[in-house]
């Protein structure tokens, strides 16, 4: 188990970072990372919409039956969250979802430790699979994404989104263009 005051909740990948990182994951550490990175979800969200995927064909959505999102007073369970995704990635995960599956917190994390201390990256020990989450809001938010809708696809309020996720907008052209080809179609959905 990792000592959690040692997680840096603030960090996110840059673009090259995540490129190096994503390509010295195993084949279901990859899959893990993509549904990450392409919908924002924590990794247990996108771990229960494994068990029970629901995709809107028509709007390129899909739904997260388990959420974090505290359910509102005298509710039992929190809603489920619709979010959308970019066409390319929707089909391909309706292609490679019974292909591959979504790795443990646990699995995944050493995971991504490992592939950052092969990477070169400073300070492996700080990164978890919360730094995904927090590097898909900053690249939206660096990419103009809309502050209201980027909160409510991640499942917060403006406020903690200003507070938690957003940061310095730190990237050049080169980091913003490698953004666009992982997300091909996504930032002008959200």
């Amino acid at each position: 188990m990792v000592n959690k005051e040692k997680i840096n909740p603030k960090r996110f990948f840059y673009p090259p970072e995540f490129e190096k990182v994503r390509d010295l994951l195993n084949k279901n550490g990859k899959f893990t990372a993509d549904l990450m990175i392409q919908t924002g979800a924590r990794i247990n969200e996108v771990r229960g919409f494994k068990d029970n995927p629901i995709f809107d064909n028509d709007r390129h959505n899909i739904t997260l039956t388990q959420t974090k999102v505290r359910a509102k007073l005298g509710e039992k369970r929190p809603d489920p969250r619709t979010i959308p995704i970019g066409k390319t990635y929707f089909y391909q995960l309706k292609r490679d979802l019974d292909k591959h599956r979504v790795l443990s917190t646990n699995a995944f994390n050493i995971q991504l430790r490992e592939a950052c201390v092969k990477a070169g990256i400073p300070n492996p020990e700080q990164f978890s699979s919360h730094n995904i989450r927090k590097t898909f809001a900053t690249w939206m938010l660096s990419l103009g994404s809309n502050a209201f809708k980027l909160a409510k696809h991640l499942g917060h309020t403006v406020a903690v989104l200003d507070k938690d996720y957003s940061t310095n907008d730190v990237f050049n052209s080169t980091d913003k263009q490698i953004m666009r080809s992982i997300w091909k179609d996504l930032p002008t959905r959200i």
